[in-house]
């Protein structure tokens, strides 16, 4: 039986709503996760006939809501699907994507190299003077398709649309279809299409959720809002949303505020505010309640953050200093760190961008620290997990030259023998085109001391299809006979990430999981391994966001740094620095304990005075 008895007032109202749409403004560490959980708990208990679709934006809070429900339900019967977009969007299009010529097998573009050969051949026999750098142009097919882009006409986000843009996308998109590999973006944009285009299929997917939810909404872009419309199109709709205006720091991947006021344009929405913070104290709820009160394109009626406890005592909650140089911002950082004798694993060093905190990572290794730089990887490294990875991919797609070139460069890099493509493509029309039959035969005569591999591929993807039986003997342990001895950490570290995806895919799918979805969804997720237990974290702001810490420095904290310069070249309140200070916003208020704030007089040769963020912050004054 679940019960609201630690909830306060608001998130009682909260978890209890039950009919029409309603906007959760829910500031940092006031327990909205919970309380979306909480919501989809008591649906799924209290109404046999109910189903759930929760939205979110990364694997880890997907994963984290599924794990919570499951907890306090035991088992969600199929009756809610907890998921990201792109993961939504993926298994939509496995269903039903044959209406727009997408079979069900489809693959991810996820290595940019393979992104760009598609790009070559479309842009080939274009009339005008498409610009000559290609990743230029991805990252603009990626802006294109986050605002949910036609391929016609101007485009919302450009001043100006040269001629050749919209028959670029358009061309670009449909090869995406012709080759059955789609990318990030177009996963969104063709889900939406096929909504929009199709209104049976829309009509099954509306009947299948009786309530959607949406967590981070205020991170959508238009792709992703205009998705959620033709899931959820009723004015009326059981929609429930949670969002902080405050916390907008991805508008270079489309985010906006406008989305809010689009939501309240398009829904009759009623709203309940979750204003107290259970994660900060007293001084940083202060400094953060004045910074954010520099912004003026706020949601007029919003709550102030406010203290739970404000009984509880806390010591030293907020500390500035001032240092000469980056390196010796850094190094008071590990220093301040053992004289406090504070756990690594409790604290996070946060900056403005990735080199920063890079550098600074650089001189805490030397100081001895465990400084860990998450890193966003899309594909594995060990040749090892490589080869499987492809092999797996050749058993769902045995007629893809693509992934037979893949094959076969992941088996050099592995044994250090070379298996030509050609040849076994070639070879392939004496087992009915099946490339994967093919290389294992031409394998197994190369091989000499790796020929275990082939037979082992030959046994478990070809002559059968059992995939999980190889996925778990290779995650269990069989990934030591092949692999080679200089690798072995470096490989251990990449295949307890994979046995962590493999688990998260199994717990959501089944033990019978389809390999195409298998790889679907494995696709969709970051290789980033995880950090050490007593790793001190070290990442950008935007990282950051939605975690939380008992110990937090933020260095950098100049003017120029943080605010950046292009930010201010826009003017000194212009929309760029709304998002820089809500961005300050967010790592202030990533801290349980206490909060240091540092910054060096120079930063790459330029002296800098102190961010105007410390000022209106109540830290420093302008004229330090």
């Amino acid at each position: 039986m679940i019960t609201f008895d630690n909830l306060n007032e608001n998130q009682r109202r909260a978890v209890g709503w039950d009919q029409g749409p309603v906007l959760v403004l829910a500031g940092p560490g006031s327990g909205k996760t919970g309380v979306l959980t909480l919501r989809v708990a008591r649906l799924l208990e209290e109404d046999e006939s109910a189903s759930v679709l929760a939205l979110t934006f990364t694997n880890k809070a997907a994963t984290e809501m599924r794990e919570r429900v499951d907890d306090l339900l035991g088992e969600r019967a199929g009756r809610a699907q907890l998921c990201t977009f792109h993961s939504f969007a993926t298994d939509l299009l496995a269903q039903h994507g044959s209406h727009l010529g997408i079979r069900s097998d489809f693959q991810h573009a996820v290595r940019d190299e393979d992104r760009i050969a598609i790009l070559d051949d479309v842009i080939d026999g274009l009339d005008g003077d498409v610009p000559a750098d290609r990743r230029s142009l991805l990252r603009l097919i990626d802006r294109l398709s986050s605002e949910s882009y036609a391929g016609k006409g101007e485009s919302a986000s450009l001043a100006v649309t040269p001629g050749w843009l919209p028959p670029l996308y358009r061309r670009y998109c449909d090869a995406l279809i012709e080759a059955n590999r789609l990318d990030f973006g177009s996963l969104l944009s063709l889900a939406t299409r096929l909504l929009r285009e199709k209104p049976a299929v829309a009509r099954v997917v509306r009947l299948g959720w009786t309530h959607v939810c949406v967590d981070e909404f205020q991170d959508t872009n238009r792709a992703q809002y205009n998705l959620l419309r033709l899931i959820a199109p009723a004015r009326s709709h059981n929609l429930f949303v949670v969002a902080d205006d405050d916390q907008i720091i991805y508008q270079w991947n489309g985010a906006s505020p406008q989305r809010l006021q689009d939501l309240r344009r398009d829904y009759d929405l009623q709203t309940i505010q979750l204003p107290e913070s259970y994660r900060c104290p007293p001084a940083i709820v202060s400094l953060a309640n004045r910074l954010i009160g520099h912004n003026t394109r706020r949601i007029a009626e919003k709550k102030i953050l406010a203290v739970r406890d404000p009984q509880v005592a806390y010591a030293g909650e907020v500390k500035y200093d001032v240092f000469a140089s980056p390196p010796e911002e850094a190094k008071f950082v590990g220093r301040d760190i053992g004289e406090r004798g504070l756990p690594s694993s409790d604290c996070v060093v946060l900056g403005r961008t990735t080199r920063l905190v890079q550098d600074a990572a650089d001189q805490l290794r030397s100081a001895g620290y465990d400084a860990y730089v998450p890193v966003r990887k899309s594909e594995f490294d060990s040749p090892a997990a490589n080869v499987l990875l492809e092999a797996l991919r050749s058993a769902n797609s045995p007629h893809d030259r693509v992934v037979l070139r893949r094959l076969c460069l992941a088996w050099e890099g592995l044994t250090g023998v070379i298996v030509d493509p050609q040849s076994v493509e070639a070879a392939a029309t004496l087992f009915g085109g099946n490339f994967l039959r093919a290389w294992v035969q031409y394998a197994e005569a190369v091989a000499g001391g790796w020929k275990p591999v082939p037979q082992r591929i030959r046994t478990d993807l070809v002559d059968t299809l059992s995939f999980p039986a190889v996925v778990d003997w290779f995650l269990e342990g069989g990934w030591e006979s092949w692999d080679r001895d200089d690798r072995e950490e470096s490989t251990s570290e990449e295949i307890a990430t994979w046995k962590g995806l493999h688990e998260e895919i199994v717990a959501e799918y089944g033990g019978g999981v389809a390999l195409n979805s298998y790889l679907q969804q494995l696709d969709l997720a970051s290789k980033t391994p995880p950090p050490a237990p007593d790793a001190l974290r070290c990442m950008n702001v935007h990282q950051a966001k939605g975690l939380e810490f008992r110990y937090v420095y933020l260095i950098g904290m100049a003017q120029e740094v943080f605010p950046s310069i292009y930010a201010l070249r826009e003017g000194a309140e212009s929309r760029q620095v709304e998002e820089e200070r809500r961005s300050c916003f967010v790592a202030v208020t990533r801290a349980r304990e206490t909060l240091t704030l540092t910054r060096s007089r120079s930063y790459y040769g330029y002296s800098k005075g102190p961010s105007q963020f410390l000022a209106e912050m109540g830290v420093a004054s302008r004229a330090e």
